[in-house]
């Protein structure tokens, strides 16, 4: 299971978000749990090209599509277009083909270099297995029983950005890759079952570790600083 767990994290770690260049052409706003990082979701849409044909439809089959943001189950304007949605919402958003099947298409039915529209309604989301606290929560957090890991790299870490009381287990080097014994000196610091709490620099690389040890290690009480040191040092947090 180590295996594929370490595959998966080597595999999101490359992935650049380019959120930016997904266009929201217009939306009816839901009132139900919001869509973010690692939700499941149930959703229905309809895919077309730019003159208008209709190439999927999750309607015609009468099928909901299921799947988890963030873990690459779908075409990348999808994994950044439907950040910030909530539950009964509808969205129609414009993707450009470098973030949808890119110069070769995808069969007979999506040209090469084709830029997609889609119009997605969200029927139900799933927060995250992990939880995300925010610097003021991991005050508290320091004073109860939680294990707080750091898992930063040493270019990372300075004198003046330690965190107090943070057992520090590098999962990262300064290129990406990933540690093999990490999962090692994890077992050696953590029980089973006991409250872990993973920080990045900037909290993405811990929410990818957090929901790893939650979808692929069936671990519990696993929890992420929200935008990381960078989200502590806003606050004045008082570092080591």
């Amino acid at each position: 299971m180590y295996k594929i767990l370490l595959f998966l994290f080597l595999f999101f770690f490359s992935y650049k978000s380019f959120s930016t260049e997904v266009q929201i052409l217009n939306e009816i706003l839901g009132n139900g749990l919001e869509v973010k990082n690692h939700s499941k979701l149930s959703v229905h849409y309809i895919g077309r090209l730019e003159d208008n044909t209709v190439f999927d439809s999750s309607y015609d089959r009468g099928q909901l599509f299921n799947f988890q943001i963030g873990v690459r189950k779908v075409i990348l304007g999808w994994e950044t277009g439907l950040i910030g949605m909530k539950e009964g919402g509808r969205r129609t958003i414009f993707i450009p083909y470098e973030l949808a099947y890119g110069e070769s298409g995808a069969g007979s039915l999506i040209p090469p270099k084709s830029n997609l529209i889609f119009e997605i309604e969200v029927l139900k989301v799933i927060p995250p297995g992990y939880k995300e606290i925010d610097g003021y929560q991991l005050k508290l957090a320091m004073t109860d029983d939680f294990k707080i890991i750091d898992i930063r790299n040493e270019d990372q870490i300075t004198n003046k950005n330690k965190i107090p009381g943070a057992l520090q287990i590098t999962a990262f080097d300064k290129n990406g890759n990933f540690f093999p014994d990490f999962f090692e000196k994890y077992k050696e610091n953590v029980q089973i079952g006991e409250k872990v709490i993973f920080i990045s620099q900037n909290g993405d690389v811990s929410s990818i570790l957090a929901n790893g040890f939650v979808e692929q290690l069936n671990q519990v009480n696993i929890y992420h600083l929200k935008e990381g040191v960078s989200g502590l040092e806003k606050i004045n947090f008082d570092f080591e």
